[in-house]
């Protein structure tokens, strides 16, 4: 067995990417040998290696932007890069033996993108960005002697191949790039930059407040305890009431269509849920009351509610049956919005247009809504498994204020925010951000239900939707056709994508 003693006194080494694209190429010519550029005589070899360590920096890099980089942050190592450069030093001798003019590129790009690269990638759109880059990478023109890879506008920097056989060039070369680049690098916005520098404050604040104090009081100031027992007292006062069983029943059935309606339906699902949540916040906080009372006992989930309240946090269990929020307060403020929201749709009828981020299954009330525009095509036999949804931004731009009325089929829905992208009311398109805007927000949506057939394909980005800014799996809604005028691969590298939520 090892001696504990002498681990906790050892130095603990580790190995971290490089930071910024000229460490990160720097790194990879460490690496990269006389020996290995003479592997083959074809300058292609050298042209395509290069290449190929410019790709890995930047699929490296773009990690610190969080999720608007790559939805989940893989672990690009130096594995990927020399199993890549072995292959494309193989294909290229293979090249040779056939006598074939060039590579062959989609070879070279499912190779690197879908296996290589691929191998770790387990996010549909972060696989789709992959593709993009190995398009933007490997091509034709990129044999071209000196071939510009990237040209920064603001600075006049051309990253560009050498051409030349010898490696202390193309380090010296790379001695010469710029220590701090600009996200257009990567394919992002410039905005990208807020976007690395915030989440780099936010986790620094959330180690600081981590590692403070939590006992205690200060001179003539109120205790933890204290504190925690105004908040419960001020939320209790807050909270909404819970939703009649009964009452809810009956409600149901004075809706248009009646409680069978497929939007009727969601409207119960979500009517319970909302209810689960609330029971639980009032139950918390009223024992909590007790507990720090002396009443009952604090142990078990109060214990970490008093610590999440103190830090102005939900506590985790509430988040396992709720919503994503940054602080107490935002997720407070949103189950008093989730609770208008329905109980105007309860006691008025269905509304003009729906706020989705309110909805706990947004998912299912998209799929509600094709039901209902099936049904109404009944006579013209549309069967639900032919119908998709399409999207159109109202045009001129409406806010949920500017509708007269709801829309005779498919529905209206607003609350949504553009990341990575902004919209142009007056063209109907998507165009890059303002400077330092990082999110916008977008105009009423209306979706509805067409024949798969019937979609149009062409002149929109697919841009997928959120809950929240963290682009997990489980936060992944569906996606929206927005209109555009430029390639798609313009939005998949600035990482496009909608938003229901942005605290």
């Amino acid at each position: 067995q090892f001696p504990i003693g002498l681990l906790q006194m050892g130095i603990k080494i580790t190995n971290e990417a490089p930071v910024g694209m000229k460490a990160g190429l720097r790194a990879s010519y460490q690496w990269v040998t006389q020996d290995m550029l003479d592997a083959v005589g074809h300058q292609f070899w050298r042209q395509l290696l290069f290449v190929m360590c410019f790709l890995h920096s930047v699929t490296q890099e773009r990690r610190k932007f969080g999720p608007i980089g790559w939805n989940v942050p893989y672990e690009f190592n130096q594995s990927d890069i020399s199993a890549c450069v072995v292959f494309l030093q193989n294909h290229l001798m293979e090249m040779d033996a056939k006598k074939a003019s060039q590579p062959t590129w989609e070879t070279v790009r499912y190779m690197i993108s879908c296996i290589q690269y691929g191998g770790r990638i387990t996010d549909d759109f972060d696989q789709l960005l992959m593709d993009t880059f190995a398009e933007r990478y490997f091509h034709q023109g990129v044999l071209t002697l000196n071939y510009e890879l990237y040209r920064d506008e603001r600075s006049g920097f051309s990253y560009r191949v050498p051409d030349t056989t010898d490696i202390d060039t193309f380090r010296q070369y790379i001695e010469t790039l710029p220590g701090t680049e600009s996200p257009e690098v990567f394919g992002l916005h410039p905005n990208a930059d807020v976007t690395f520098r915030t989440l780099q404050v936010q986790q620094g604040m959330a180690t600081i407040l981590d590692t403070m104090p939590k006992g205690g009081a200060a001179a003539g100031g109120l205790s933890r305890e204290e504190v925690v027992d105004k908040i419960c007292e001020d939320l209790l006062s807050k909270i909404p009431a819970l939703f009649d069983k009964e009452e809810t029943k009956e409600k149901l059935k004075r809706l248009i269509g009646g409680p069978v309606q497929p939007l009727t339906v969601h409207l119960r699902q979500e009517i319970d849920r909302l209810n689960i949540i609330t029971k639980l916040a009032t139950t918390t906080l009223k024992n909590l009351r007790l507990a720090i009372a002396g009443t009952i006992a604090l142990s078990g989930n109060l214990i970490e509610a008093v610590d999440a309240l103190f830090m102005a946090r939900i506590p985790s269990f509430w988040l396992s049956k709720s919503w994503e929020a940054s602080t107490l307060g935002n997720w407070f403020t949103g189950m008093l919005q989730r609770y208008d929201q329905l109980n105007k749709w309860l006691n008025l009828g269905r509304p003009k247009a729906y706020w989705m981020t309110g909805f706990f299954n947004p998912q299912g009330f998209l799929t509600a809504m094709k039901q209902e525009v099936s049904r109404k095509h009944a006579a013209d036999k549309w069967a639900l498994d032919d119908v998709v949804m399409t999207s159109e931004v109202t045009h001129p731009p409406k806010d949920f204020e500017g509708l007269k009325e709801a829309a005779p089929e498919g529905v209206f829905i607003y609350g949504l925010f553009l990341d990575g992208c902004s919209w142009s009311g007056r063209e109907n398109k998507m165009i890059d951000s303002e400077p330092k805007k990082l999110f916008n927000a977008l105009p009423v949506l209306f979706v509805t239900g067409v024949q798969a057939k019937d979609k149009k394909k062409s002149g929109i980005f697919e841009t997928p939707c959120y809950r929240v800014k963290a682009r997990t799996g489980f936060n992944f809604i569906t996606t929206f056709a927005l209109r555009t005028e430029d390639d798609k691969s313009k939005w998949i590298l600035r990482g496009a994508g909608l938003l229901c939520s942005i605290d």
